[in-house]
């Protein structure tokens, strides 16, 4: 038997959608889990985008990728796209919250093995059209704004309400329609300019230097002025909100939630979900040390599943290959378990931990050194029983797209280590042990 090594390979989502393995219970979640942190890291990668970035450009480009059998990338894609959209529902949630509306706001959709890149496309665009919604109801509902005038213009103070009354519903229409930011030359367009996700403070900041612009002189370097601020300053702490969002959606809701539930991360670690929070109801920025923090976090995370999904998905294995569960355990660094055939009594077992970094390791465990020829062949027989299990763990990993490699230790007593070296399953070896 062997000692062996199981990493998830560094290209992305498992692809578990299109039916290559059968996902319930336990493994579900944590397939799910793994699926949703990978989903979160190409997001964050791509930038977290807003309106109209998503799912209708997806749908724009699907024939052209189907074309070019980039299924992968299509799924790929398509998860992080409901990673957004899940942020943004967030976010509009909390700006709800802050306003005081009830709102119908939907629920994040739950990724999972039975999520197809098609469902994900649908429920992107048809969520999308709803946040937007809600935003226009949002805005309807926030109070006058009130502008003093402190700077030499030929409008009073009741054309200023008028404009702001005027510029209110232009804004209202970022949420459909955005205009390119080098080709914005008016004041319509340039409001057109402010990320859908504004919250009524932001939105509201940029209404009274726009509607304070009419009447001016030199009203172009004004324009000018708020284009940069809305562009350079107001969007980017959007943006960084929005994905402040994205990580704290993943930590909360969902199976890597449910993962994760219970398990404190390294202790730098421990007061960043907090600090996420608060850059999401808009009281801080994320800053760039906070945003590290966030990297760290979500590949904790992701780590976690990663060895959650290769935990249950080893038992699922050599459960179905009939095996049963003797024992779990814990250590530094791993999850273990203990297996049998009912027929072998407490003579053997399979011993799998799994390790941080991705790593399976398993042997097979003898009660006792064999005292004849023929208990040796029986401990050989049941290591061979025992190898076929593990492989049957390379395969249906691989199948989730995971990448497998195995290695070997040598023949060894109890309490005795050897280096692991490479193997194949086809020569089984063992060792003996007195305890664990």
């Amino acid at each position: 038997m062997s000692s062996g090594t199981v990493a998830v390979a560094p290209v992305g989502l498992p692809i578990v959608a299109a039916g290559a393995i059968v996902v319930a219970g336990a493994l579900a979640v944590t397939a799910g889990a793994v699926l949703l942190a990978r989903a979160v890291n190409s997001a964050a990668e791509s930038g977290v985008r807003a309106l109209g970035e998503s799912g209708a450009r997806l749908e724009a480009e699907i024939a052209a990728i189907e074309a070019a059998e980039a299924a992968g990338q299509w799924r790929r894609r398509a998860m992080a796209d409901v990673v957004a959209v899940n942020a943004r529902l967030r976010l509009v949630r909390e700006r709800a919250k802050k306003a005081g509306v009830a709102l119908p706001v939907p629920r994040p959709l739950t990724l999972s093995a039975e999520v197809s890149a098609a469902r994900a496309v649908q429920w992107v665009s048809e969520t999308e059209y709803e946040i937007a919604r809600l935003h226009k109801e949002l805005d309807a509902a926030a109070p006058p704004l009130r502008v003093t005038i402190t700077a030499k213009t030929s409008r009073a103070s009741g054309d200023i309400s008028a404009e702001l009354d005027r510029l209110r519903r232009v804004a209202t229409e970022r949420h459909t329609k955005r205009p390119a930011a080098v080709a914005a030359a008016s004041i319509t367009e340039v409001i057109g300019l402010l990320d859908p996700d504004a919250t009524t403070q932001e939105r509201d900041e940029m209404l009274a230097e726009a509607a304070a612009i009419v009447g001016r002189t030199e009203q172009s370097v004004y324009l000018s002025s708020l284009r940069s601020k809305i562009v350079a300053t107001l969007n980017p702490r959007i943006e960084r909100r929005r994905l402040a969002a994205t990580w704290v959606s993943a930590l909360e809701d969902g199976p890597l939630a449910e993962v994760v539930a219970g398990i404190d991360p390294p202790a730098p670690l421990r007061r960043t979900a907090a600090a996420l929070r608060e850059v999401v109801t808009g009281a801080h920025d994320l800053t760039p040390e906070l945003r590290s923090e966030g990297v760290r976090l979500m590949a904790w995370a992701g780590g976690v599943a990663d060895r959650a999904f290769m935990r249950d998905l080893v038992r699922k294995c050599l459960t179905e290959a009939g095996q049963e569960v003797l024992e779990t355990f814990e250590g530094d660094g791993f999850t273990g378990l203990r297996f049998a055939r009912p027929e072998w009594g407490d003579e053997h077992s399979t011993v799998v931990r799994v390790r941080d970094g991705n790593i399976i390791e398993h042997h097979l465990e003898a009660a006792h050194a064999p005292t004849s020829d023929n208990k040796k062949l029986i401990g050989e027989e049941r290591c061979a029983a025992a190898n076929a299990g593990i492989q049957a763990v390379a395969e249906a990993a691989a199948a989730a797209g995971v990448r497998v490699q195995l290695t070997e230790s040598a023949p060894q007593v109890s309490g005795h280590e050897a280096p692991a070296a490479e193997y194949g399953t086809d020569t089984p070896i063992h060792r003996y042990r007195d305890g664990r």
